[in-house]
């Protein structure tokens, strides 16, 4: 499985080199179209300069100048693809073709008047834009060249591409696990289904074996990753240490398990929906969890109230004034005796 999955990544780099050389050819082949339709349209421009208006090859050279403008056409639907796939070059190119484009259309407008002073302007102007771009693919193939060669040397020795260095934390999330996880349920579905035998369904389970394995080692880095997470950070049920993930993990060995030994049935299949199950679990506890706000709650506590000094000095003297009515009443008759005992029961 080991020796698969290299396999795979082998054939993803020269994938990616193979699609990297065919852009080189090409831009190398719209380079060459151009610099022939500048060198053409160079020599064009020196015929002009040593003909007569009255000259029977005047004409002749008129018509040449039109094929010429037909050849640029090629070249324009060459630059404009490619501008389409490298969007940084498709404002240059646009107005470099445009320029290109409209000095040729004039210096045709010149050659039907007989003017060859204008006609072999303007043809110097559309060369100008010619080599214009010609410089810029030129710059262009060269980068795409020594790219190409500096990632040669990267992989004779062992290494990655250029410049770029493995992220921390690059492995696959849950999220991503559960959708791949899903991928390779309906392949292991349509493997059941599709009635294959002999080497072709060996070869296909050795496959998903390995797919399921890569799935499982990537779900145990992500438990890692879990584990040396915030401190205090609350366990959920699809937590690494929980029944969510921990589970998974051993269906997916039971699945690897069958899959190896060439057991695909519908326990497999059922298997398979368990997985997906708990990782898509796992996938909504981690995703509540980090959105969920920590907040310490604090229990009321009840305070004294604090009055002002000066509100404390009139409260002193009112309890002074009320307790001296108390200790010495005044001389009353029963009736106002009552009413001041009244008074003080309200008072409380």
């Amino acid at each position: 499985m080991q020796q698969m999955a290299q396999k795979m990544k082998q054939q993803m780099s020269e994938e990616e080199q193979d699609q990297q050389q065919e852009n080189i050819d090409d831009l190398r082949d719209i380079l060459e179209n151009l610099l022939k339709l500048s060198f053409d349209q160079e020599a064009l421009a020196k015929d002009f300069r040593r003909v007569d208006q009255s000259d029977p090859r005047f004409v002749q050279l008129g018509q040449t100048q039109r094929k010429l403008k037909d050849d640029a056409r090629v070249v324009q639907d060459s630059l404009y693809a490619l501008a389409k796939r490298v969007f940084q070059l498709q404002s240059f190119i646009t107005r470099e073709v445009g320029e290109m484009n409209g000095r040729m259309d004039e210096s045709l407008d010149h050659i039907r008047q007989r003017d060859v002073g204008r006609a072999t302007a303007t043809q110097q102007q559309a060369m100008t834009s010619m080599n214009n771009l010609a410089l810029m693919l030129n710059s262009a193939l060269q980068q795409m060249q020594q790219e190409q060669r500096d990632s040669q040397s990267q992989q004779q020795q062992g290494g990655g591409k250029p410049g770029k260095k493995k992220k921390k934390g690059s492995s696959p999330g849950e999220g991503q696990l559960g959708k791949m996880q899903q991928q390779l349920n309906q392949q292991i579905q349509q493997l059941q289904q599709s009635g294959k035998t002999g080497r072709a369904l060996s070869e296909d389970l050795a496959k998903l074996a390995a797919q399921q394995q890569m799935l499982r080692q990537a779900l145990q880095e992500l438990e890692k990753q879990q584990k040396g997470g915030k401190p205090g950070q609350k366990e959920g049920k699809g937590d690494a240490g929980g029944g969510g993930t921990g589970e998974a993990k051993k269906l997916m060995e039971q699945t690897e398990t069958d899959l190896v030994n060439k057991r695909l049935t519908e326990q497999t299949i059922m298997r398979q929906r368990q997985i997906l199950t708990r990782l898509l679990e796992a996938e909504k506890s981690a995703r509540e969890r980090d959105q969920e706000e920590k907040r310490e709650a604090q229990t009321a506590q009840t305070r004294p109230p604090v009055f002002p000094p000066a509100f404390n000095q009139y409260k002193r003297q009112k309890d002074r004034q009320t307790e001296l009515l108390r200790t010495v009443p005044p001389a009353l008759t029963p009736y106002y005796q009552r009413e001041v005992s009244e008074y003080f029961q309200k008072m409380k």
